[in-house]
């Protein structure tokens, strides 16, 4: 099995390139991004690529001849891209990779990295989403997310593969660009009134799914999400935060009083936090994945960020000059 990573430099990509260097029965491992992968990788080759390089991108697809392709070259509003950059270099990537691909005749799969924004928060959500759920995205994330979705089914489908979208809840994790975390690291948060709950998924439990998805070729949509969904007031208790309460609709109405904080709230988050989100996980055992940390569990490492750790430290009993 010979697995292609796009979207390598990300904190998810190399979260899989990562797992995938653990698992024996991948042969080699290939991937590219803007920047280079977070952590040292010990059998992954990596290579620079922009979005919509597409040559390029070719010439890295044809060199390598996958057989399975990892699609994680999606970018989240307001983690290191504005809206509009997000989108364009979402479609860009996109359509970079999935042309490569179209003229290689080796891949059997593609995974890709999608989100429980696609389902949508509107009137007629449910309030558990299944992957058996229709996609109604509401925000522009969603609506990307969708679109990938689409595109990749489409070229799949025109070569004979499998695909497997993999639908994470937002990604908790210290130190990771992410909206959803830097506000709730804010020291006094601003947040609905409301009993609707949301899930998240750690990141290495997110990592390890799309992995999964990857190397097992499920041939579907999956649904991750950790156990015990919160509502935003119980999220912002576990780091010891200072709530500030207001009404739903002004919470919604006021997100862009977020920017002066310098933590910028897309829409998906907005609703995730005034509507909920929650999803029906989906039975990740064919896949050899366990989800390992709860919501709660989730959250305790974001908090973790910047705090300061008391470390014992032996001294030698006589100093030498």
């Amino acid at each position: 099995m010979r697995v292609l990573v796009a979207g390598m430099g990300s904190a998810i990509g190399t979260g899989v390139a990562r797992a995938l260097e653990a698992d024996d029965q991948v042969e080699a491992i290939a991937g590219f991004d803007l920047e280079p992968p977070r952590r040292w990788m010990r059998r992954a080759d990596f290579q620079f690529a922009r979005p919509g390089d597409g040559e390029r991108v070719t010439r890295i697809v044809t060199d390598f001849q996958p057989t399975v392709v990892v699609h994680a070259w999606v970018f989240e509003p307001r983690a290191r891209s504005s809206p509009g950059q997000a989108r364009a270099r979402t479609v860009a990537g996109t359509e970079s990779l999935l042309g490569a691909i179209a003229k290689v005749d080796t891949v059997e799969h593609i995974a890709m990295r999608s989100g429980v924004s696609v389902y949508g928060r509107g009137r007629s959500a449910p309030d558990v989403a299944t992957t058996e759920t229709a996609l109604r995205p509401t925000s522009t994330f969603g609506q990307m997310l969708a679109r990938v979705e689409e595109r990749c089914i489409s070229v799949a489908e025109s070569l004979g593969a499998t695909t497997s979208a993999v639908r994470l809840a937002p990604i908790m994790a210290s130190h990771l660009p992410n909206p959803l975390g830097r506000y709730l690291r804010l020291p006094i948060v601003p947040v609905p009134i409301t009993t609707k709950r949301f899930g998240v998924v750690h990141l290495e439990d997110a990592s390890a799914a799309i992995a999964g998805a990857a190397t097992a070729s499920i041939d579907g949509p999956l649904n991750v999400m950790a156990e015990g969904a919160a509502t935003p007031i119980q999220a912002i208790t576990v780091g010891r935060r200072l709530p500030l309460p207001v009404l739903p609709a002004a919470f919604r109405l006021g997100r862009h009083l977020a920017e002066f904080s310098g933590t910028p709230l897309p829409e998906h988050i907005v609703e995730t936090l005034s509507r909920g989100q929650v999803v029906k996980t989906s039975d990740l055992s064919p896949i050899g994945v366990t989800i390992g940390r709860t919501t709660t569990a989730a959250l305790h490492d974001l908090y973790a960020a910047g705090r300061l750790i008391d470390v014992e430290v032996e001294r030698p009993s006589s100093s030498v000059r």
